[in-house]
């Protein structure tokens, strides 16, 4: 009577005939009924189980399921379907030395794993995994951690700290800040503490297009006032001063009228000047009323200067001028108050009558000047020189040179 031999799954395998023996169906020995050295035969089975068919090749006519020791790599494998004898098809379940290798297919662990060096390949999901040394190649994904040296080639995270506030930490290299200045976002946002340069650094910050300040745009190439210098080199709120170097090639109010102050003591270097679109000295004085520009002035009056009042005066002093290269005294009062008096320079001058150039210039009485006639002028009553003519009789203005005598 024939065997039938039924596997697992309830598969027929093969149907082995009386007296003989079946050795293609599987890597073992499958005897019939009355074969003669069937002991044998059954022996020989349970040696190749027990040593699971160790050698350094599959053995022949394996089936799915089936395990396999290879002797080579000292690993044991398991067949992945029937009749698979290429040895890098069979799946690795664990090693017995160093430097094996163990394949799996998809693994779930609940409880933990221990190694002294853990290499991972591909993707981790979990809610936390410790590895003492880890080497990540391409994308790290994690919520709480600290990394302590290494190349991160890419990071995406909310928080880099050193500890604490006043635990110092280092950025070495070239750093792009990439910001969304959407509402007013900042790309960089420094809440306490300062950006602060080495005392023998040649570097400084940068800046391409505007910087900030207080919330208000500042173009380091552009023009500056009050603002936007003393808030970026000062503070709102600052007593101390800028004390740097500067090299501007231009130095500007906002307007002409607007004036700027300069304090503390200057030194011009060799070869270096001050230069003015104008050519008169001039300094303010008190006077009893406003005047004009150009007015012939002298000492008197309610206050320290008034219009000159005689013809030919002794006592003349000066001529008032709007167009000051350098002004004196100019913190005293404005030009109702206090008139800016040429006292040497370049000033256009208010005249009666025809003048030559050259024609040293007296007063002439109520605020004007007239050219001297011969034997007139002297040290005391001289007010400077024309530098033009003028042709006319009617009361006019000629560009003079002036000095207080």
């Amino acid at each position: 009577m024939a065997y039938t031999i039924i596997r697992s799954n309830g598969a027929t395998l093969t149907t082995i005939q009386d007296g003989t023996i079946n050795t293609t169906s599987t890597s073992m020995g499958l005897p019939g009924r009355n074969y003669a050295g069937y002991g044998k035969i059954i022996d020989t089975n349970f040696v190749r189980i027990v040593e699971n068919f160790a050698n350094d090749t599959p053995p022949p006519n394996p089936i799915k399921g089936q395990l396999w020791y290879n002797t080579t790599l000292n690993t044991l494998n398991v067949c992945p379907s029937d009749g698979q004898t290429s040895a890098a098809s069979w799946l690795v379940l664990a090693s017995t030395n160093s430097g094996g290798t163990t394949t799996l297919g998809a693994l779930t662990v609940t409880g933990n794993i221990t190694a002294n060096n853990a290499t991972i390949a591909n993707v981790i999901t979990g809610d936390r995994i410790t590895v003492r040394l880890a080497t990540v190649s391409d994308t790290l994904t994690a919520c709480t951690a600290t990394i302590t040296s290494g190349i991160v080639t890419s990071l995406n995270t909310q928080a880099i700290t050193t500890g604490s506030p006043t635990t110092a930490g280092t950025l070495e290299g070239t750093w792009q800040v990439i910001g969304n200045n959407v509402s007013g976002g900042n790309a960089l946002s420094i809440t306490t503490g300062n950006i602060s340069f080495s005392a023998n650094s040649v570097n400084g910050i940068k800046c391409d297009n505007y910087m900030y300040a207080n919330g208000i745009q500042f173009n380091p190439t552009g023009s500056f006032n009050s603002t936007s210098v003393h808030d970026y080199l000062t503070g709102a709120n600052a007593t101390a001063r800028f004390t740097g170097d500067i090299a501007p090639n231009s130095v500007t109010t906002t307007s002409l009228a607007g004036g700027g102050t300069i304090s503390g003591v200057w030194t011009l270097t060799a070869g270096a000047r001050f230069q003015a679109t104008y050519a008169d000295l001039a300094e303010r004085f008190e006077s009893d009323e406003m005047y004009e520009p150009g007015t012939v002035v002298e000492l008197g009056g309610e206050k320290e200067i008034t219009a000159v009042v005689d013809d030919l005066s002794d006592t003349v002093f000066g001529v008032v001028s709007n167009t000051a290269a350098l002004m004196m005294n100019s913190a005293s009062g404005d030009d109702k108050t206090h008139p800016a008096v040429a006292v040497s320079g370049r000033v256009q001058v208010k005249v009666k009558g025809q003048v030559k150039k050259g024609d040293r210039l007296v007063s002439a009485g109520a605020g004007y000047a007239r050219s001297a006639k011969a034997g007139e002028p002297n040290a005391f009553n001289t007010i400077g020189r024309s530098l033009v003519n003028k042709t006319t009789d009617e009361a006019g203005t000629v560009e003079a040179i002036v000095i207080i005598r």
